[in-house]
C-alpha cells in the first residue's frame, strides 16, 4: 500500500470529522437536536 493514499485518508477523515462537528452545532444552535436519539421503551410501548 501507498503511504501516500493512507495520509489521505488520514486527512480526509479529519477534515470530515471537522465538517460534522460544524453540522451538530449547527443544530443545537436551532434547536433541531435536543436530545440524543435513544432506544424506544418496548414496555412503555405495550402499555399504550
Amino acid at each position: 500500500m501507498r503511504a501516500d493514499v493512507s495520509a489521505t485518508f488520514t486527512r480526509l477523515a479529519a477534515e470530515i470529522a471537522k465538517y460534522a462537528k460544524d453540522g451538530i452545532d449547527i443544530m443545537i444552535d436551532n434547536e433541531w437536536l435536543e436530545e440524543v436519539p435513544n432506544a424506544i421503551d418496548r414496555k412503555k410501548l405495550i402499555e399504550v
